[in-house]
């Protein structure tokens, strides 16, 4: 009998092409490297107000925006923890 491969399940994290450039390239090459989300780059979110404030993404469709990249990145990095405790 032949197992089917299970495909493990990641999260969605989402970003703007243009916000890359402003800062959120940082948080998008830190969950590239550990390969716990599955990453998309979009060439718009139609969030232009907020891509031009600050570093966002949304990950699983939330939206998630702060102040600074690193600061981003501990929020993205905090709902990716919840993620994996309810899903995994």
């Amino acid at each position: 009998m032949k197992r089917n491969a299970v495909k493990e399940m990641f999260p969605l994290v989402e970003f703007c092409e243009t916000n890359l450039a402003e800062g959120s390239q940082m948080v998008l090459d830190a969950l590239e490297a550990t390969g716990e989300a599955d990453v998309l780059t979009y060439s718009c979110l139609s969030e232009c107000t907020l891509c031009a404030q600050r570093p966002f993404c949304f990950f699983e469709g939330e939206r998630l925006a702060a102040p600074t990249p690193a600061q981003l990145l501990q929020l993205v990095q905090q709902k990716l923890a919840e993620w994996q405790a309810d899903y995994l």
